[in-house]
């Protein structure tokens, strides 16, 4: 059993903008999968400009009905294949949903979320709040005197595309203060997701959980003044896709340390690093569920992935406390997570699929029309 989950880390206002080809055009082999920090700047014109620091860009024709943002937004970070590259998409549909990894972790687990959320007077707290409590999320949040975090997401649906923009500062205005008297809590499992790191090292060495689970976002591992090494020691699973682990560094050194590391992969599949009962280090790697039709969506498959993955280590009588694993039961924990995360793909709001639907799309082997 997996007994009390407390998942620490963000829940967001998702402002998802569905596009209507892929997000960087011909130029780029794989589908785009990034996380990024946006600022806001010049809000005139009828076109929505993300701009790169490498003076890239993506152009965006919002529908007819897009409340915004409009204008220029400067991202952290090049997304683009090449320096000045160009492409030019058009909007088909927006909605606000809710986001944020902290929130995805605690609806896949069914735990409990601690969050930041900005004052009770802030329109975007109320409404993660209300989106909270619309999943039948228990929550506690940590008010500041910063508005809540939200997080311009766009996707291109079937062609498999997902660029989530953050404009960020709630969660960044949290102290260790804030934090330590709800670490106290007992809990079976601990989930960090997101947090800044300085504030993840404090939470994963609280005392209690029997398993702890770090799944960190790209600003995490790029963080060079707190650096994830500092914060690795007492993670149990770490769970990061492809373009995080890449830019992790001292990785090797990193997953020397954990019981599992789990990266994925999108299309690719995924691979599990872990070591077995006799102490030799294994590797297993998996391709991606089968499907029958294109993607719907892409987003929250990693966190349906790694839910899955850690839920069924521990239904299946795995003890993190032994620091091994066996093959099969590693196996069957991928598949099954594998099953969850290609379930995902076909849904365009948040929500994840259950344990029936689970166990019945690993026993068809592939997700059916």
């Amino acid at each position: 059993m997996l007994g009390r989950v407390r998942v620490f880390g963000p829940a967001y206002l998702d402002r998802v903008l569905r596009v209507d080809r892929p997000l960087l055009g011909s130029e780029c082999d794989s589908p785009l999968d990034q996380s990024v920090e946006g600022r806001q700047g010049f809000g005139d014109g009828d076109e929505l400009v993300l701009i790169g620091p490498d003076r890239s860009t993506i152009t965006i024709a919002p529908p007819p009905d897009w409340p915004g943002p409009w204008g220029a937004v400067e991202l952290d970070r090049p997304v683009g294949p090449s320096a000045e590259s160009r492409s030019r998409v058009r909007g088909v549909v927006w909605e606000d949903d809710l986001g944020g990894m902290g929130a995805g972790f605690a609806a896949a687990l069914g735990g409990e979320l601690v969050s930041a959320l900005g004052p009770e007077d802030d329109p975007t707290s109320r409404a993660v709040a209300e989106l909270l409590d619309r999943h039948g999320i228990s929550s506690t949040a940590i008010r500041t005197n910063v508005p809540a975090d939200w997080t311009l997401l766009v996707s291109s649906g079937p062609h498999g595309d997902k660029l989530a923009v953050g404009f960020r500062g709630c969660h960044d205005a949290l102290q260790p203060e804030d934090l330590a008297p709800l670490t106290a809590i007992p809990s079976e499992v601990l989930v960090v997701c997101g947090l800044a790191n300085r504030l993840a090292a404090d939470v994963l060495k609280a005392p209690g959980p029997r398993l702890r689970v770090l799944a960190p976002a790209i600003r995490n591992v790029l963080d060079r003044t707190y650096p994830p090494r500092k914060l690795i020691a007492p993670v149990d699973v770490l769970c990061c896709n492809q373009a995080e682990w890449d830019a992790l560094e001292d990785s090797q050194e990193i997953a020397a340390r954990l019981s599992i590391l789990v990266v994925t992969r999108g299309p690719a599949g995924v691979l599990v690093r872990f070591t077995d009962p006799q102490g030799s280090a294994k590797s297993l790697t998996l391709p991606a569920f089968p499907r029958d039709r294109p993607p719907r969506d892409t987003n929250h498959a990693g966190e349906a992935f790694a839910a899955c993955f850690i839920a069924t280590l521990m239904e299946r009588g795995w003890q993190p406390e032994s620091g091994v694993a066996e093959v099969e039961l590693v196996r069957e924990a991928a598949i099954r997570a594998s099953a969850a995360s290609a379930l995902v793909l076909d849904r365009t709001g948040f929500g994840f699929p259950s344990t029936v639907e689970v166990d019945a799309t690993v026993t068809r082997g592939r997700v059916v029309d």
